[in-house]
Order: C-alpha cells, then structure tokens, then sequence
C-alpha cells in the first residue's frame, strides 16, 4: 500500500480493536458476575462474609447490611427465625446461615437463593454493545486518519516533492512549516540542508568557471607559445644561414668574401644581434614562466627620467618638440628591470616613428602620490604627427608583428614584451590614433 492515509487508517482500526478487546477482556476478569460459575463463586464468598459480619450485631444493623448485599449481588436474601426455616420446606433457599443478634434471645437462619439473571443480562450486554462499539471504533479511525493525515502526511508529503526538486538542483522556494515538533525541526533541517546546498553548488559552479577560464587561458597561452617559437625559429634560421654562408665564403675564398676583414665584421654584427634577440627571447621565458612577477612599489617618474634622458641624442637629431609632465614620487606596483624594459619600448617606438619637427608628449597622473604608495595612475605617450592603419592596431601586441614591413630593424618582440610585463602588473594598455598623432595609455588601479 502505497497511500499514507490507507495505512494510517488500518492502523487507528487495528488499535482500536486492541483497545476494545484489552477493555472487554478486562471487563471480565474484573466483573464479578461476567460469568455464571465466577457470579456463583463471588456470591458463595460474599455470603460467608455477611455472615461472619452480621453475627453478634443488632438485628437492625444485620439487616442494613443484608439489604446492601442483596442490593449488590441481585440475590433474594431472608432472615427468618430459626423455628420458621425448619417448618419451611423451600427448595429454593441455597444457602442458610445461622445468626445471633446482640438484641435478640432466639436464634435466626440469613437465607440466600443466587440468581444467574444478572450474569446472563451482562453477557447480553456485552454482546449488543460488540457492533456499536465497532461503529464507533471505525469511525474514530476515519476520523483520526483525516486528522493525522492533514497534519502529517500533508508536510510529509510537501517536503517530499522539495526534496525531489532539491534532486534536480532547484533551491529556489522554502519549506513553511514552522512547528515546534519533529516535522518542524525536519522543515528547518531542510533549509537549512537547501542553503548549504546551493552555497555549495554556487562555489562549485564558480570555481568551474574558474576553471573553464583558466584552461581556456592556458591553451591561448599554449598557442601564443606555439606560434612564439614558431616565429622564433623562422627569425632565427635566416641570420644564422646569412653567418654560416659569410664563413663558408671566407673559408673557400670566393670573390667578395677574399675580403675576410670586412665580413668578418658583419658576422660580428650579425651574431651580435642575435645574442641580443636571443636575449629578449630569454626575457619572455622567464616572463611567462613567472620568474619575474615579484612586484614592489617602485617610482615610475625615476624610470620615465632615466629612459627620456637615454633618448636624448635622437630628440635633439630629429628636433623632437617633448612635452613632458611627470610629477615625482609616483608609485607603481611592478619590477622596476622589466618597467624600464616596457616604457623603454613604448618611448622607443614614439620618438622612432615620429617625423623631424614633431612632438612627443608624455604624461603621468597619480590620485595618490605619497612616497612609497600606490594609486591609480594613468600613463599616456602622444606622438605627432603619426598614424597607424586600423587593420594593424589590434596585432601591435603579437610576436614578431610589423605593422612596418620595410623596416627590419629590431627583433619584433619589443611591443610582445611591453604587453606581457604590464598584463603581469595589473595595468590596462591600449594603443589608439588620435587626430593627427598616435596615442599609447596605460593605466593601473
């Protein structure tokens, strides 16, 4: 049976019927006269007690207590005078006990005739009340299983259907039953149980976005090295194939390279560069290896003066107009050897790419500006006359990328590198046209 309510049904009547057969039982053993033979036996004993009671009282208290035996054992009692009971001759009489009275000089006979009357009427009795109460004990189980079903099996019920929906990972209602028994205290359990749940499930469920974001991170970073390497191996082969066919020339003595002094220079030079690319490359390594993202608060403005004054020669070459508004004492969260490596590159390409008689304009702001204290600072490096094509500003930032194809200067790692140390530092950057120059912000929070 799969319905509460049959059950619990089922459950008052079986009690009930206990109940009412622990009571008949009862009832009989009890009950002096539930039965003939026991209605006799009690009739029997209580007759000799009377009579031992009544012995040697006054005739008046005698029959006080004759007139209450009769009364309780539904027997017909007489008391006669000794004289009398002899010349009687009453079948009847069943039992007959001599009796002296304190007030009395003759002797008298208690005479007793037992009567199965009252024990017949009380199984009688018993038998027509066996349907009422069956009645009465069926209804009392319909009402009592309505009862218990509205109190019980309805929150039982409720609580099943939220624990099923808890199954399928829906937290999103509240179990109401606010009662101060078991179901009350299971109800709250049961939110309880649903809060920690969906606490549990919202932390997983962000730690598996974690996740996702981290794998997705790690396999664009799987294939930026990929495609690092890749460059890396084509920037490499052709200068070392140029070194390799000089010192063959100079070996062999074949035309132009009998002049062994001069090429020998070149290899010099060649592989000069090379050690510096080869340096750089070395750099990013350990940039994305993480060898180098220890961070402290170092002064910025310091940084900024040392790389303008290194640029000095190539501003007063080109007659470069320099705006320069740096403020001391400007912190910045980061590693002062790779923050010279990245303004460097950033300067470097601004006074570079910038025409004789333009204008370089370098700007710092700081919210706070404390010694040793870092705030939000905005950095921002404006060229001008300058402009970069919009097919090119979104790949500025990728290894061995040229918006300037014609130049072969430089190893095409210098804005590569610029980009990894201020992702590493928490700054944002972007590098943007403005209406006659090129403008390069950085800002860190």
């Amino acid at each position: 049976m799969k319905n509460m309510t049959i059950k619990t049904f089922i459950t008052f009547m079986f009690l009930s019927l206990l109940i009412m057969g622990t009571v008949y039982l009862t009832l009989f053993l009890v009950t002096p006269y539930s039965s003939v033979k026991k209605n006799r036996e009690y009739i029997e004993t209580e007759s000799q007690t009377l009579a031992d009671k009544c012995m040697n009282l006054s005739k008046a208290e005698a029959e006080r207590l004759i007139h209450g035996f009769a009364s309780r054992t539904g027997t017909y009692t007489e008391l006669l005078e000794a004289e009398n009971y002899l010349e009687r001759e009453d079948s009847m009489i069943e039992e007959a006990y001599p009796l002296h009275f304190s007030d009395q000089q003759q002797e008298y006979m208690l005479c007793i005739t037992r009567s199965d009357d009252r024990a017949q009427s009380f199984r009688q009795n018993i038998i027509k009340s066996i349907p009422t109460v069956l009645i009465i004990a069926l209804i009392l189980s319909i009402i009592g299983s309505r009862i218990f079903s509205y109190n019980m099996k309805k929150p039982i019920v409720r609580m099943s259907r939220i624990a099923e929906r808890m199954a399928e990972q829906d937290f999103d209602w509240y179990c109401p039953d606010e009662r101060d028994d078991e179901i009350g205290r299971l109800a709250k359990s049961l939110n309880k149980l649903s809060d920690e749940l969906s606490a549990a499930l919202e932390k997983l469920s962000d730690k598996n976005l974690y996740l996702k974001n981290e794998i997705t991170l790690e396999k664009e970073r799987e294939r930026r090295r990929m495609l690092f390497f890749s460059g890396v191996s084509h920037e490499l082969k052709t200068p070392i194939s140029v070194v390799i066919g000089q010192i063959e020339g100079m070996r062999s003595g074949i035309g132009v390279y009998k002049d062994r002094d001069k090429y020998l220079e070149k290899c010099s030079n060649t592989l000069n560069e090379l050690v510096s690319f080869i340096n750089e490359i070395l750099l990013v390594s350990h940039i994305d290896m993480g060898d180098m993202d220890s961070q402290e608060i170092v002064k910025i403005d310091s940084i900024l003066d040392e790389e303008i004054a290194f640029y000095d020669g190539l501003i007063t070459e080109k007659n470069i107009e320099l705006e320069y508004e740096v403020p001391d004492n400007v912190g910045f969260r980061g590693n002062e050897q790779l923050l010279k490596k990245a303004l460097g590159n950033i300067l470097g390409n601004a006074f570079k790419y910038t025409p004789e008689g333009g204008k370089v304009s370098v700007r710092l702001e700081s919210q706070k500006e404390a010694e040793n204290k870092s705030g939000k600072v905005n950095l921002t490096i404006t060229n001008s006359p300058a402009h970069i094509d919009e097919q090119h500003l979104l790949h500025l930032f990728e290894a061995f990328y040229r918006a300037d194809t014609s130049n072969k200067d430089g190893s095409g790692l210098g804005l590569y590198i610029t980009g990894m140390v201020l992702e590493m530092f928490g700054a944002e950057y972007k590098i943007e046209n403005t209406e006659d120059g090129v403008k390069f912000k950085v800002e860190q929070i």
